[in-house]
């Protein structure tokens, strides 16, 4: 069976995805609402910093960038064990107006505060979402309004 799972942070990436779970047919840019991208999620055997999470604002402004590929359920065990985490559904909009009402994504309920991200991980987010084809003046502003640069 195939699901859609969202990807917001690392993941956006295509080359990372496919060496983490192999071939994906299928991804479309898609937001989901009433949540804020943050970074407070500590990655030490991975990234040796934070990593995007997301924290729910039940605010209809508040909006992510992201990317839902179409996966099989086999993949997602695979991310699963990669994130650590059972998956989340949450509700994501694509941009033909659609709906997916139960995505899945992983969400991690950290008490840590938002700190930066690694440079590494900051270059592999925007690199992901430009390859799905944000505009690059859209995703440079993530990381400006947050950190300042």
């Amino acid at each position: 069976m195939n699901v859609w799972y969202f990807a917001y942070g690392s993941n956006l990436k295509i080359d990372q995805m496919k060496e983490r779970i192999g071939d994906c047919k299928l991804s479309k840019r898609a937001i989901t609402r009433n949540y804020k991208l943050i970074f407070n999620k500590y990655s030490k055997k991975n990234w040796h910093g934070y990593t995007a999470n997301l924290q729910r604002t039940g605010n209809f402004d508040d909006k992510v960038l992201g990317v839902v590929y179409h996966i099989t359920d086999t993949q997602l065990s695979k991310l699963q064990i990669l994130e650590g985490t059972e998956p989340t559904e949450i509700p994501v909009e694509l941009e033909d107006g659609n709906e997916i009402k139960n995505a899945k994504t992983f969400l991690w309920n950290e008490p840590e505060r938002e700190r930066e991200p690694p440079d590494a991980y900051r270059r592999k987010m925007e690199d992901g979402l430009i390859e799905h084809g944000y505009d690059g003046t859209v995703v440079k502003k993530i990381f400006f309004e947050k950190f300042g640069h």
